[in-house]
């Protein structure tokens, strides 16, 4: 009977929450409106449709992503605006098991609202870490997933070169894994050298400038509330601050880390990664206490995402994110390091004493 009642009021609660996501994207439709984002997007991959210049301003994205929007634009408008606004919230939802929680996320709120681009982020790296396993290819092709969106790959692939490379050095050939990636990227990356040979010096001549309003990482937001423009010194004193806290996370860890702990490291002191990147985090909450974390972490976003959506500086709030999820995280898997650290000793001293010396 309480099984029950659980689930009428999980599916309840999951209605009414869908409700608010379909009912946006309805009245875009009937107003013929879209989020901004989405219409960059769009705009991005309509350029590159009509052979013009689709690098510049706004455009930041790999040639492939270019392509996905390119694609975008050429649906059915209402279609398009649709599959792209409601495909990372069902995404999202499909990885956490069809958790109301999950709905309650404020960056997945902003990240909807906004019309945004995390859905290959997410993905990617729901899937290498759902298939860790480096002697199949599986996880190596939804990692690659990831490099639509450089800034999101830059942790996992990390995490995967170093894993590979053990696993080369123990079996002497390469892993399955790296291969699955490096084909997929392959399969990505090179139609469009053929479409534009020279997409690469296009896409870099104009990187994306550092936004107060997006930066989502803790460190270099701060840094740049004290160094507005960034200079020699506000790179050297990031990195400096970087490497204090990777020290300080590896010792306390006991020179041991996860993939998780990294992911969650790199959130706070990237200066590439913004509010709606994280998203990305998103797979590792595997459990309702860390949903919860999550969404009592995220409760300011809520605010200011409908009441103070035009102040660049209330988006502050979202840095505080990853650094809580960081702290859980680093706890928890010390913990477990204790708890193994004396288990072993337990063993021993029982095996010493039905075998003294």
């Amino acid at each position: 009977m309480q099984k029950r009642k659980y689930n009428f009021l999980r599916i309840i609660s999951l209605f009414f929450l869908l409700l608010f996501f379909l009912l946006y994207v309805y009245f875009n439709i009937l107003n013929k409106e879209a989020p901004i984002d989405y219409k960059t997007f769009m705009e991005i991959g309509h350029r590159f449709r009509t052979g013009q210049n689709f690098y510049g301003e706004n455009s930041y994205y790999p040639i492939p992503f270019v392509m996905v929007f390119a694609f975008f634009d050429w649906l059915p408008r209402e279609l398009s605006l649709s599959l792209w606004l409601l495909a990372p919230v069902f995404v999202a939802l499909a990885i956490s098991g069809f958790s109301p929680l999950s709905l309650l996320y404020a960056p997945l709120i902003g990240h909807f609202l906004g019309g945004q681009s995390v859905l290959f982020g997410l993905l990617g790296f729901w899937g290498y870490r759902k298939y860790p396993n480096p002697d199949k290819m599986s996880g190596g092709i939804w990692l690659a997933l990831t490099t639509l969106k450089p800034q999101l790959a830059i942790a996992p692939c990390l995490w995967a070169f170093s894993r590979w490379w053990l696993d080369y050095r123990e079996k002497k050939r390469v892993p399955k894994q790296a291969l699955g990636f490096i084909f997929t990227v392959g399969i990505m990356y090179l139609p469009g050298f053929f479409l534009v040979p020279n997409w690469v010096s296009q896409w870099l001549s104009s990187p994306r400038p550092l936004f107060l309003r997006a930066l989502s990482g803790l460190f270099p937001r701060t840094l740049l509330y004290l160094i507005p423009q960034p200079s020699p010194v506000y790179w050297i004193l990031l990195a400096l601050l970087s490497i204090a806290l990777f020290l300080f996370v590896w010792f306390y860890c006991s020179k041991k880390i996860t993939l998780d702990i990294l992911v969650l490291f790199y959130f706070v002191v990237s200066p590439f990664v913004h509010d709606y990147d994280l998203i990305q985090l998103m797979p590792m909450l595997e459990t309702t206490r860390l949903r919860i974390i999550a969404i009592l972490l995220s409760t300011p976003g809520w605010v200011v995402i409908f009441t103070q959506y035009a102040n660049d500086s209330a988006w502050v709030v979202f840095t505080i994110i990853a650094p809580g999820l960081l702290i859980y995280f680093i706890r928890q898997y010390r913990q477990e390091i204790e708890k193994v650290v004396e288990s072993t000793n337990k063993f021993e001293d029982v095996d010493l004493s039905q075998n003294p010396q």
